[in-house]
């Protein structure tokens, strides 16, 4: 391929139809790695969407336009594909490629939770916290990979929002947030297990609801199962502000996002939740999970899966449980906030330089920006990239895959970046983490030692005439 310039390779990759033509064709960066949909013939994909241009769910590009009128179900106010927002847990039905690519033949989407937002606890980014907040009661966290689309861009108390997530051990992890611009008397939505049951109405954490002779019964539940420890999902308004919700509508919970089949291959993406290490099973999505010695762990050991982490899994669903034949990573293990710098020599056009780092785009990679600041990533000069460590055959730091990009207002000059140390000389004080090779001063290095020993450390530090030099050094295992 021919060298292009910044603007034009950032121009390429911003364009999803684009995305896959350059992710397959790789270049003098030793090609690429995206996902590559290994179901062949028809089968389900269920994660969020990444993309548009037709619908990137799981790393596939979904064409849409056999659905008439892109049409999506849903009774969530989501009726095309024009409706759906990036982070938005959707379930594809459809035909995969030999390419990888895929045909949907129906788009599947409900929200997990509509309500007003209470209990705020805003993220601590320097301690590695996540923020949480509730919706009717119900505990939901959010991270840096939670797509956010509500007002000035962070959450308030009494703020109304839609909340697309995955259920945990301990609540929900929202993949989506976003505002409700509806009127005052808008529809309430919130699943969760049945804590208490009186004669008129039942408990979920601490939201009473209300039923009655009008509501309705969707499928196969019925009013006799209304009883403590049930899973359900229930649709209403309240009966005054804040107060008992009156139900319209109750169903089992489906807290395995549209999972109705029982058979069949499918792509799906979760945390683990109830991990057997013994008997090789855990939980994604209600749904038990197998492996096996024949399962590919992608990017990462085998050792390193546990409860709460994010995996996309990929197999056959056999008597009502998933048999994994690949389990890839969807949690980012490495950070880069800097700025955007003039591409390594050879690069393929889906590779940036990130203040050093070599990060690779995949069509699995979240683009995101502020409402407030619409700069296309064509001309964006500063960005914070989470993503995964990618090592050669070796054991040798290669690039990083992006999952999430944000997009940065400007260059403030002052980088960081967080990943695996794998070298330190203090005789010529220099270490490398991301492959970014970065000297340090005497104060630095010795400002707070006990980094030399930690797997993982996080670098503040800046570009300088001959390289990168660091400003302050800290352990982050």
């Amino acid at each position: 391929m021919n060298p292009v310039s910044i603007k034009k390779r950032l121009t390429l990759i911003f364009t999803p139809i684009t995305l896959g033509i350059l992710a397959a064709c790789g270049g003098g960066g030793g090609g690429t790695s995206i996902a590559d949909g290994g179901i062949r013939g028809t089968g389900s994909s269920v994660g969020p969407v990444s993309g548009f241009g037709s619908v990137f769910v799981n790393g596939v590009k979904f064409e849409t336009r056999d659905i008439v009128n892109q049409r999506v179900e849903s009774n969530d106010d989501i009726s095309t594909e024009a409706d759906l927002e990036k982070g938005m847990i959707l379930r594809i039905e459809g035909e995969w490629n030999k390419d990888g690519s895929g045909k949907a033949e129906a788009l599947k989407y409900d929200d997990t939770f509509r309500g007003p937002v209470t209990d705020v606890v805003l993220p601590d980014k320097s301690a590695g916290k996540s923020g949480s907040f509730r919706v009717l009661g119900q505990r939901i966290s959010y991270d840096s990979r939670t797509v956010m689309r509500v007002t000035s861009g962070q959450l308030t108390e009494g703020m109304k929002v839609r909340v697309s997530a995955w259920r945990t051990a301990d609540g929900y992890r929202a993949s989506y947030i976003g505002s409700v611009t509806t009127g005052s008397d808008y529809p309430l939505e919130l699943e969760g297990r049945i804590d208490e049951v009186q004669l008129d109405k039942f408990r979920i954490g601490d939201q009473w609801i209300r039923g009655g002779q009008n509501v309705s019964y969707p499928g196969e539940l019925t009013i006799n199962d209304i009883v403590k420890g049930a899973l359900v999902e229930v649709e209403g308004r309240f009966l005054s502000e804040g107060g008992d919700v009156t139900a319209a509508e109750i169903r089992a919970s489906d807290d395995r996002r549209f999972l109705s089949d029982e058979s069949g291959e499918i792509e799906m993406t979760g945390p683990v939740q109830s991990l057997n290490v013994s008997g090789s099973t855990f939980a994604l999505n209600g749904i038990q999970v197998v492996y096996d010695d024949n399962t590919e762990f992608d990017d990462f050991a085998r050792s390193r899966i546990a409860d709460g982490l994010l995996v996309q899994v990929e197999g056959e669903i056999r008597s009502g449980r998933l048999h994994a034949e690949e389990i890839e990573l969807f949690e980012g293990n490495a950070e880069v906030e800097a700025a955007v710098l003039t591409p390594f020599e050879g690069s393929a056009e889906n590779e940036l330089n990130v203040g050093g780092v070599r990060v690779r785009i995949t069509n699995s990679t979240l683009i995101d920006r502020d409402d407030d600041d619409q700069t296309p990533l064509s001309e964006a000069k500063f960005l914070e990239v989470e993503g995964v460590e990618q090592k050669d055959a070796n054991g040798v730091f290669s690039y990083l895959e992006a999952l999430n990009i944000e997009i940065e207002s400007d260059d403030s000059g002052e980088y960081e970046l967080t990943g695996q140390l794998t070298a330190d000389d203090p005789n010529s004080r220099k270490l490398t983490v991301l492959g970014v090779e970065i000297t340090y001063d005497q104060n630095v290095g010795s400002e707070n030692e006990g980094w030399r020993d930690c797997a993982v450390v996080s670098v503040e530090y800046q570009k300088v005439t001959d390289g990168f030099q660091a400003t302050g050094i800290e352990c982050d295992d």
